[in-house]
């Protein structure tokens, strides 16, 4: 067993080496926290994988075929016979090796347009997981602002009911609201760590490392101007599938003549020749094979690549269509979006506060109840509420046309 003192230092280092372990990661804005998930996210480190995979592709395709070796061995009486021995090698007669060469570096080109694309389906829900936690954190922060005030008017009218200003009712329905506030903020305490942990999966962050995001960004003077999606790797994808279709048409075309075969060929022979006996004999010769397309001309596979890059083409316009309808509708959600919160944080909010302040003068000054003053103060609370939301709404949106636009991935 191990002495206290031993025990004491044991568990000591136990605590200095989960603190060395335990890591804080603090994130200002998107920007930052996508930069982050872009180099760390494991299911993009996976994606990546299938480039390298496509490069190494590249490097086996559009060679020759093995060369072959023939050899033929005859025997007959009193030694007679012959033995052959040949090398045949096979090439194309049309441009097939080029373009299989060529069909593989497209495949480098689709690897990348899919990583690109999945980097973009990254960007979009770290972007909404980071707004998310945001909007947690703030409106934990301004709940615990709205508790700390209600705490201090309840005191203000404990001191009004004391001086017979004011009903102990009035006084004990404030503190009520002000453990209800109180309350409300534990509760946005979890929700906080929820959509932290969110954003911190997609980071991919150690499960021992604190995260922590600022406050939401303020609203901008303007919404961002309008933007077509020209930079989306799912049409660059679509784009590529097309170049593809194209050149495994021709490959098509190319394979309806199989390669022909060209070889050298060494002999030698021993024969009987009366009256001479046996007499051996070396023969040297070239080998010529040219298979003719009779049977299997390769159209229906001409055929069927007509159709396949008829299809891509199709699908190709109907996935620009669809990326312009996105991009035109988030672009309009985000700029309604803008207007409802610039309304709310411009005018409602201060008309809010201002009333407030009002009522709270009148109600000093012996001019309204409290009640009175209650339902103006839970209106404020609501209105800060509500413009947080909106804020945040915005930049949902903002998020959102990004994202539609191509504009998401730094």
């Amino acid at each position: 067993m191990l002495i206290p003192a031993m025990r004491s230092l044991l568990f000591a280092g136990l605590l200095i080496a989960t603190f060395l372990n335990a890591r804080a990661a603090d994130f200002a804005n998107e920007a930052s926290a996508v930069r982050f998930a872009l180099t760390n996210n494991r299911d993009l480190r996976a994606a990546r994988l299938t480039v390298s995979a496509a490069e190494a592709r590249v490097r086996g395709a559009g060679r020759l075929s093995h060369p072959e070796i023939e050899a033929t061995v005859a025997g007959g009486q009193d030694f007679q016979g012959r033995v052959e021995i040949g090398l045949t090698q096979r090439f194309p007669l049309t441009a097939r090796l080029r373009l299989e060469k060529e069909i593989s570096r497209l495949e480098i080109d689709a690897a990348q347009a899919e990583v690109a694309e999945r980097e973009r389906e990254i960007v979009a829900k770290v972007r909404e997981a980071f707004l998310h936690s945001a909007r947690a954190r703030e409106a934990r922060l301004l709940r615990s602002r709205q508790a700390e005030l209600g705490a201090t008017f309840t005191k203000s009218l404990q001191s009004r009911v004391t001086e017979g200003f004011d009903s102990p009712l009035d006084a004990a329905e404030a503190a009520l609201e002000a453990v209800r506030l109180q309350a409300q903020v534990a509760e946005l305490r979890a929700e906080e760590e929820s959509a932290t942990g969110k954003l911190a999966a997609l980071l991919g962050m150690p499960g021992n490392e604190t995260l922590t995001v600022k406050d939401i960004p303020a609203l901008p003077n303007s919404p961002p101007a309008a933007g077509s999606p020209t930079n989306r790797p799912d049409i660059r994808l679509a784009e590529i599938a097309i170049e593809a279709a194209e050149k495994d048409l021709g490959l098509a075309r190319a394979m309806r003549w199989e390669d022909i075969g060209v070889g050298v060929f060494v002999e030698g022979e021993r024969f009987r020749d009366e009256p001479e006996g046996i007499e051996p004999e070396g023969l040297v010769g070239l080998r010529l094979s040219v298979p003719l397309p009779v049977w299997n001309n390769g159209e229906a596979a001409v055929e069927e690549r007509k159709a396949i890059a008829q299809r891509r083409i199709e699908l190709l316009q109907a996935i620009r269509l669809t990326a312009a309808h996105e991009a035109a509708s988030a672009w309009r959600q985000m700029k309604a979006r803008f207007e409802a919160a610039r309304q709310m944080q411009n005018e409602a909010l201060p008309a809010a506060r201002e009333l407030l302040a009002d009522i709270q003068a009148a109600h000093e000054r012996g001019e309204t109840d409290a009640q009175r003053l209650f339902r103006i103060r839970e209106r404020l609370i609501a209105i800060e509420t509500e413009t947080l939301e909106s804020r945040a709404q915005f930049h949902l949106a903002r998020a959102a046309w990004l994202h539609a636009t191509g504009a998401s991935t730094p």
